[in-house]
């Protein structure tokens, strides 16, 4: 600790700022953010600890470059412990707040909607009201309810609301107004495909077509896709050799793919399945696929098997984020599927994405279209600290092995 107490307060600050900024670094590494703190868990705590021990271990690298001394490994133990525990009881004491003051939301839309909002907002602190029990939803007998039960929001149906209410005198009541598709986009950080129409698309801003944001994003994209070639090289030799030995030739496997506004390309992976396994037709990998040989599936669970598509993100043709390529075979049955599916090739394709780290593997139409609601979600706020905090994410899923 004597080390910190001798330089200025200047530099003390900026070693602050450092070690802030690392915690959240590590805490989104290890899922901090994303746990459900409805009460008090030892697993939890071990996660804030992890997270503040690692930033802590980064300021002691910084210390030493510039101070040239290293921090006592006493003072490390106490930065870190007390950190970690601060922020431990910090998160849980705001998290605490918010499930003792849940808030109180009305909706105002039709009973299938408000049937589709209540499940899917079930596991968030809400108390959610509804007027499809009420004898009448005049705009007065509305402006009451919302009045006697201090509700913070009214979910209305996109547009005016099913019975065209005046927003103004819930504003008066500082009761907050959004249509559906808002209330998604705000609480679950998606955009449910069945709520986008023509008005929502003609609003899109597209950050990453900007001129300055899209150099920024591909000089971030080749240096990730060459270095992570020159360290996984190692790991590709092997993994290329144990496939041969397993189920002989070819060890790469090439695909066709559609890319950025529709443009295909070939994507290329080490193959997991036996060779010829699509001899038939064109059919969604599955969960426990017995198409996938024995060292694939520790390929696929553990992500190694899509490695040599860094070489796609070199040549242009992939973003290390974006909407993940889906196969011209199912791009047709798609399109005529899933509404405005074409919206995912507005942006590249990625090795990972937002709906990868937040939704589960799509083998279905149905899976498809809530895989889409999170890449609408991401096209709409794509920006580089979005993609950094995606790539951070996904390396937390592949340190638990999640595909």
């Amino acid at each position: 600790m004597e080390t910190l107490v001798l330089v200025s307060k200047e530099k003390h600050f900026l070693y602050t700022i450092c070690f802030g900024f690392s915690f959240l670094v590590f805490g989104e590494m290890t899922g901090v953010l994303d746990q459900n703190f409805k009460s008090l868990s030892f697993r939890h705590f071990l996660l804030f600890l992890l997270s503040s021990i690692l930033a802590s271990l980064v300021l002691l690298l910084v210390v030493w470059i510039f101070e040239y001394k290293f921090i006592g490994r006493y003072a490390i133990l106490k930065i870190g412990f007390f950190a970690g525990f601060g922020n431990f009881l910090l998160f849980w004491f705001f998290n605490l707040l918010a499930q003792k003051n849940p808030l109180k939301i009305l909706l105002n839309t039709s009973l299938k909607n408000e049937e589709k909002l209540k499940k899917d907002f079930k596991n968030l602190p809400f108390e959610i009201y509804s007027l499809q029990g009420e004898n009448s939803s005049s705009e007065e007998e509305v402006i009451k309810l919302c009045s006697k039960n201090e509700i913070d929001l009214v979910v209305m149906e996109n547009g005016l609301g099913k019975d065209k209410l005046e927003i103004i005198p819930f504003l008066q009541l500082g009761t907050r107004v959004m249509g559906i598709v808002e209330f998604y986009e705000n609480y679950l950080e998606k955009i449910p495909v069945a709520h986008v129409d023509q008005s929502w698309l003609a609003r899109l801003d597209l950050r990453f077509r900007d001129p300055l944001s899209h150099k920024f994003k591909r000089i971030l994209d080749i240096m990730i896709g060459f270095f992570g070639l020159i360290f996984t090289f190692p790991l590709i030799i092997s993994a290329l050799l144990i496939t041969a030995l397993e189920s002989g030739f070819p060890v790469f496997f090439s695909q066709n793919r559609t890319g950025f506004l529709g443009q295909p390309y070939i994507l290329f992976k080490i193959r997991t399945m036996r060779v010829n396994a699509e001899e038939k037709n064109a059919k969604w990998a599955e969960e426990n696929d017995n198409r996938v040989t024995v060292a694939g599936s520790f390929f696929r669970k553990w992500r190694i098997d899509e490695i040599p598509q860094f070489w796609n993100v070199i040549k242009g043709e992939m973003s290390i984020v974006g909407p993940r390529p889906e196969r011209p075979e199912f791009q047709d049955r798609l399109i005529k599927k899933v509404p405005h599916w074409n919206c995912r090739h507005l942006v590249k394709p990625g090795l990972t994405g937002w709906a990868q780290i937040k939704f589960r593997y799509a083998s279905d139409m149905e899976s498809s279209e809530e895989k889409l609601a999170y890449d609408l979600y991401y096209i709409k706020h794509a920006s580089i600290l979005m993609d950094i905090q995606i790539i951070l994410s996904t390396l937390r899923s592949l340190a638990k092995g999640s595909r």
